[in-house]
């Protein structure tokens, strides 16, 4: 089992800046940490949190609150939270996935008040979070993936949603699709999801007018079985639209299964592009789909690294950091019949 000192001798560094470098205790170079950060993936070596908690009077452990549904996680859900687990091993912690709904703020006050955890990372963040004010009253440190209405002074990263839509209107607009359907997802206060369907509704408004795409609106529960009323939905539309920018992982896949029932064929008669989907689920359904997506590393560098910060107290403006999507252009997407 590889040790600090064998990671301090492939980097070429001292054993203390190994631990600087895991802790973010003291300033290193960018390309420094890099060096410790590639020795330690060479070696596989995992830094002893709770080792390293008893040391600092810290446990090494930091939670992160992703409210479940009943049909479980996505896939794409799911690559937060191994890319956060990932990230976080790497800074020298372990994470505790906490499923508790978001409204459940008694249990996440008896989670942080017994102490078990350094830190929280909040996803699935509502536009008016109750969950805010009780680490704010307990002093614990968190940060954001995602953000409310009014950010303030509090630490985030989240996609950045006007780029995004940009970028599918872009896509579609220059296949010579002007009549697109909008596949959201149904949301209440609190739900899960409610802030970036919020923010992507939003967001397509303006790049849909400055390119003359027409939007229908169709919204529908995260399932399979509302994608088949959303094909319902798009049938009994008139001028029937010649592609859909979805945002609802669950009823894409069910709407697309319909499509192929039917005989409506993606992307010749229908092209898709699908926003925020991970590059596993895209590559899982028929046809491969388009893809607006942040790069889900990325975001859980910044999550796990800002909370590292606050944690360590290091001084310094609260983090807020959108994080630019890219476009994937895969099977599902085609010039306009």
């Amino acid at each position: 089992m590889a040790t600090r000192d064998d990671v301090a001798r492939l980097a070429g560094v001292s054993s203390s800046t190994v631990s600087y470098a895991i802790s973010g205790r003291r300033k290193i170079s960018d390309a420094t940490r890099e060096r410790v950060e590639q020795a330690m993936r060479d070696l596989d070596y995992t830094p002893n949190a709770f080792a390293r908690g008893l040391a600092g009077s810290r446990g090494g452990i930091i939670a992160l609150h992703y409210p479940s549904s009943t049909r479980g996680y996505s896939a794409t859900e799911f690559e937060y939270v191994s890319q956060t687990s990932a990230r976080a091993r790497l800074r020298g912690y372990h994470v505790l996935l906490w499923t508790g709904a978001a409204d459940d703020v008694d249990g996440l006050r008896g989670l942080v008040s017994q102490g078990l955890v350094d830190g929280v990372i909040l996803m699935e963040v509502g536009l008016n979070d109750p969950r805010i004010e009780v680490l704010e009253a307990s002093s614990t440190p968190f940060t954001m993936i995602g953000r409310p209405q009014d950010p303030a002074a509090r630490t985030f990263v989240d996609n950045d949603y006007d780029a995004m839509a940009r970028l599918a209107i872009d896509h579609v607009a220059g296949l010579g699709h002007h009549q697109v359907l909008f596949l959201g997802q149904t949301t209440r206060p609190l739900d899960r999801g409610e802030g970036p369907m919020a923010r992507t509704r939003r967001a397509l408004e303006a790049p849909a007018r400055e390119r003359g795409v027409r939007l229908d609106l169709v919204e529908v529960d995260n399932t399979a079985a509302s994608g088949h009323a959303a094909f319902e939905a798009y049938l009994a539309l008139t001028p029937r639209p010649s592609a859909v920018i979805a945002f609802n992982e669950a009823a894409l896949a069910g709407m697309a299964h319909a499509c192929a029932l039917a005989g409506v064929r993606i992307p010749d008669d229908l092209s898709v592009v699908a926003l925020s989907l991970g590059d596993d689920a895209a590559e899982l359904m028929s046809p491969p789909m388009t893809t607006v997506s942040p790069p889900v590393g990325i975001i859980a560098e910044y999550a796990v690294d800002g909370l590292v910060g606050l944690i360590d107290q290091r001084p310094g403006p609260a983090m807020h950091a959108l994080v630019a999507p890219l476009l994937t252009v895969r099977a599902s997407s085609s010039t306009a019949p």
